[in-house]
């Protein structure tokens, strides 16, 4: 009886608690609802512990007073708690990301249509071109700017020949109905033109390029695209560029385009306007589309001019099909077509030689790229540009296959063959006069991506 006493005495004492404080919650020290009413009278009146613990049980007292060591109940603030001071800095910063892609090849020649992301393998069109180059460095910045904007800018140095702005715009986020882009950024105009290197299938840009320009549609304007209320993704799309004239002292002795846009001086704007559809026929079936159009002042980049700031069209048509399983447990096979045409019509200038003329020319590309195994693709393009052909424009066919290793989602390697057979009896090709007419080219191609890089479009 005397020990019982003793005992219930000892429990009456009051112990300090041997517990951590816990970090307060936010917006004070406030103790929560639900554990509230759990808690003593006399351990909301004493100063044991921090507000808000739970009181020490009978048995952590007991094992108090006899001086046996008692487990913590809290314990130091979590990581994430102590790292939040400084969130609010950090949340400035733009996600930054860098990808860098090499490539090694050999060429009988140089190419006749040069992109200006190809690789560059420091050869003309009546030599052989081999070599290792740094096909682009692409550094990327993207970032909230506030509740109305977004800014994405990237920088990119081509086959080490200098830094470009590539892209540098900025995109509203608040707008009712519309969204508008305003900056330096790719045209939406077909598939291909909005894509950044990093994203194509294939080594080299296809053929029809060209049409758009060395680097692809990509100077300063202004984009508004609208949602359309329908059952399926709708998209209207309404662009105007002010386009500069192509700078052709590049590559001199390659077969010179006439780049569709880029006449007339910075005020002569080209005009564009796109319509886009997705359709999603099932879980492992889909369908994305485009027709487009664009009207602008041609540079005029033929002998004579005679061509120079003629009005020109070009007209588009694309489409995307997509088959992936959704179940990855039992196949990893998946399969993408891709096909494009462009039509282009150029009239003549009145007065000038063969002004009278309305030349005509076009050029297609259709792809199919097979995922076989979880890392291994397999692609296969054919490209025909110059159908139909026309005196600026003569035919060109390239045929090119690839395959693909992915060891993870931040790098890959390539290995690429491509056949190209221009007409030979094309006046343009035989003021050329090549050794080589057909040619055969070979390409090993790396990248790798590090840092927060912003998700691609479907």
């Amino acid at each position: 009886m005397t020990k019982t006493l003793i005992l219930l005495s000892l429990a009456s004492w009051p112990v300090p608690a041997f517990a951590q404080p816990t970090s307060a919650k936010p917006g004070g020290a406030e103790l929560d609802a639900a554990s509230a009413p759990t808690m003593s009278a006399a351990a909301k009146a004493s100063d044991r512990g921090t507000p808000g613990e739970p009181e020490p049980s009978l048995a952590d007292q007991l094992d108090a007073a006899a001086g046996k060591a008692v487990p913590a109940t809290g314990g130091p603030p979590p990581a994430t708690e102590l790292q939040g001071g400084f969130r609010g800095f950090q949340s400035l910063n733009p996600d930054i990301s860098v990808i860098l892609t090499g490539a090694a090849g050999f060429s009988q020649r140089g190419p006749l249509v040069l992109a200006g992301d190809d690789p560059d393998l420091k050869g003309g069109p009546s030599d052989r071109s081999s070599g290792v180059t740094l096909q682009e460095f692409e550094v990327g910045f993207q970032s909230i700017v506030d509740p109305y904007f977004r800014a994405d800018a990237f920088l990119t140095v081509p086959n080490m020949a200098g830094l470009e702005i590539e892209e540098a715009f900025l995109t509203t986020t608040s707008l009712p109905y519309i969204q508008v882009k305003a900056g330096i950024f790719r045209s939406a105009f077909g598939r291909q033109n909005g894509m950044h290197l990093h994203v194509q299938d294939f080594v080299r840009r296809p053929l029809i390029n060209a049409y758009l320009g060395t680097d692809g549609l990509r100077p300063p304007g202004a984009q508004v695209s609208w949602l359309l209320p329908l059952p399926i993704f709708v998209q209207l799309v309404g662009e105007v560029f002010s386009v500069a004239a192509p700078d052709s002292s590049t590559n001199p002795q390659l077969l010179q385009q006439l780049s569709t846009f880029g006449g007339g001086r910075r005020t002569d704007l080209t005009y564009a306007g796109e319509l886009k559809f997705f359709v999603p026929t099932s879980e492992s079936l889909s369908f994305l589309g485009g027709l487009n159009a664009a009207t602008g002042l041609t540079p005029g980049l033929v002998q004579g001019q005679s061509y120079q700031a003629a009005r020109s069209m070009l007209y588009g048509a694309d489409l995307y099909v997509k088959y992936k399983p959704p179940n990855q447990a039992v196949t990893y096979f998946s399969l993408a077509w891709t096909t494009e045409y462009f039509l282009r019509t150029i009239a003549g200038t009145p007065g000038a030689e063969n002004g009278s003329n309305r030349l005509t020319d076009g050029g297609f590309y259709t792809q199919v790229v097979v995922q076989f195994a979880r890392r291994w693709f397999v692609g296969i393009r054919q490209d025909l540009l110059g159908w139909p052909s026309s005196e600026l424009q003569p035919r060109i066919s390239r045929t090119a296959l690839n395959l693909t290793f992915y060891p993870s989602e931040f790098s890959k390697l390539r290995a690429s063959v491509e056949y190209e057979a221009p007409d030979a009896n094309a006046s343009r090709i035989q003021q050329l006069s090549l050794s080589h007419v057909n040619t055969v080219a070979a390409f090993l191609q790396f990248e790798v991506a590090i840092g927060a890089h912003g998700a691609h479009k479907f």
